[in-house]
């Protein structure tokens, strides 16, 4: 079967498996670098939250061999694991005191999401984006988190600036930055918990500590949105060469809303700069 009636197959085999009291639809979402992806959005009646598991991933699976009822009992399964019994106090996120500790940001591609970009604040960087968010919980099938959008500094009476500062203290703190070295000449950068984290290239002395690291200028390549890979210069690859290897990453072993740029940057002690574009 086709994608759409594989979509519309699961969705009958799931409603047959879950509670009555749980409602489910296909949901279509707009996500980063402009890609759609559908999945099975699951609307408990206790409960104003909603998450969404998508769908791709498993039609793979399908074409593979494995057989739709069991695909639809990995779902539930799922589903069961990050199901939320309680309800969000939606009312709170009205509340600038309340959210302002949760407020991070993240980096984004800025010429893939220009249209996204004319509805929310953010600060080039680069040739990226940082763009903020209300982190409201992690697990390990994903986070809940909110899009600050240009309406919530309206209601929230702030400016851009404070949104800027709060984020640049809160993600540190929340998402501490881990280096490790992967091979002898090359080190991988992200956060504890491997998610968004090529934003820890922004983070106050990170870029001056990874060079006390290697002992000298290095290179940063956006491996995708989650990580970046850490070259030294002294170890003599030309920019155009990484660059190659950043493009083939991208093309093949990133999904499309994971990549970060095709760019490479190079940090002097000073600055960092794009290098190769």
């Amino acid at each position: 079967m086709n994608y759409t009636e594989f979509m519309n197959a699961m969705l009958c085999e799931i409603r047959g498996q879950v509670d009555a009291q749980v409602r489910t639809e296909l949901y279509t979402v707009t996500k980063n670098n402009g890609t759609r992806r559908t999945g099975i959005l699951f609307k408990q009646e206790d409960s104003n939250l909603a998450p969404t598991i998508y769908l791709e991933e498993f039609y793979q699976k399908y074409l593979k061999g494995q057989q739709v009822p069991d695909l639809a009992d990995s779902i539930c399964s799922i589903y069961q694991e990050i199901r939320v019994k309680k309800t969000c106090d939606c009312q709170n996120l009205f509340d600038f005191n309340h959210v302002k500790e949760h407020i991070v940001y993240k980096l984004i591609r800025r010429d893939a999401n220009e249209e996204l970009l004319k509805k929310i604040p953010y600060e080039p960087f680069l040739d990226l984006a940082v763009v903020y968010y209300i982190q409201i919980d992690n697990t390990r099938f994903g986070s809940a988190a909110i899009q600050i959008r240009n309406e919530h500094l309206r209601y929230w009476r702030v400016e851009k600036d404070e949104i800027r500062r709060l984020a640049e203290k809160n993600t540190p703190r929340i998402y501490p930055v881990q280096i490790r070295q992967i091979v002898r000449f090359m080190y991988v950068a992200t956060n504890e918990q491997c998610s968004l984290g090529a934003a820890v290239m922004r983070y106050p002395d990170f870029r001056k500590k990874v060079r006390g690291m290697i002992r000298g200028d290095f290179y940063i390549l956006p491996s995708s949105i989650h990580e970046v890979i850490l070259v030294p210069e002294s170890f003599g690859l030309e920019p155009e060469r990484m660059q190659e290897m950043v493009k083939e990453i991208n093309q093949t072993g990133v999904a499309p809303e994971e990549v970060l740029s095709d760019s490479v940057y190079y940090f002097d002690g000073e600055e960092i700069r794009i290098v190769a574009k």
